[in-house]
């Protein structure tokens, strides 16, 4: 006898700005907007969790993804970009507050108003919509070149002078947590082996806390 199929999973939900848990979200959210990203005022951006990001095959886990609503999408809804948050990352109570809103900002950078490329002007539809588009990163690069060439290219130079001006300190992985910046494998009470974060990670994150507290 066939056993029943199982529900299809649904991976995307919309986070609703009035709950309890969207309400500090969009709260921080409309925060960045006002502090780094004036074009986006009135840009109209929800955000949505996604659960079904799994680690590449050099273990990197995607934590954030930008997405601007097609033509078709406006038609459908009311959302010029949707911001989708990886709802493991966001919800565990070891990720310091800093690192949720790092997160969200970098998520906002992507999203940049369409210039028309004879007026320079903010682009339009024949709505009177302004036209959206994805900005790209401002940085592309392997870290082994970087330690074997320095700041070989103008991105790099400009990477690394951001770097110097910014006032936060730069966390040094410690001895033990040289080959894996930030983590150590523990064994949990069941004995299974498990990773974590370093202790010089968590003081390093509490120097950050206090330091954007000051």
């Amino acid at each position: 006898m066939k056993k029943p199929a199982s529900p299809k999973k649904v991976v995307y939900t919309l986070i609703d700005r009035g709950s309890v848990i969207g309400h500090p979200m969009y709260s921080l959210l409309d925060e960045l907007v006002d502090l780094h990203h004036d074009h986006l005022r009135h840009a109209r951006i929800a955000l949505a969790w996604c659960t079904s990001w799994k680690p590449d095959v050099d273990g990197r886990v995607k934590l954030g993804m930008c997405r601007k609503a097609s033509d078709l999408d406006r038609e459908l809804a009311q959302w010029d970009f949707i911001v989708l948050l990886s709802r493991a990352f966001w919800q565990n109570d070891t990720v310091p507050p800093h690192q949720r809103r790092a997160l969200l900002d970098h998520e906002l950078c992507h999203a940049e108003v369409k210039l028309d490329m004879h007026t320079g002007e903010p682009a339009e539809d024949e709505r009177g919509r302004t036209v959206y588009r994805i900005r790209k990163h401002d940085l592309e690069e392997f870290t082994a070149i970087v330690e074997r060439y320095g700041t070989y290219k103008k991105d790099l130079e400009e990477f690394a002078a951001a770097l110097r001006r910014c006032r936060l300190p730069t966390f040094k992985p410690c001895e033990q947590c040289r080959d894996t910046p930030g983590w150590v494998s523990i064994v949990d009470d069941r004995g299974d082996e498990r990773q974590a974060r370093c202790a010089c990670w968590l003081t390093w994150s509490e120097q950050i806390e206090i330091a954007k507290g000051a």
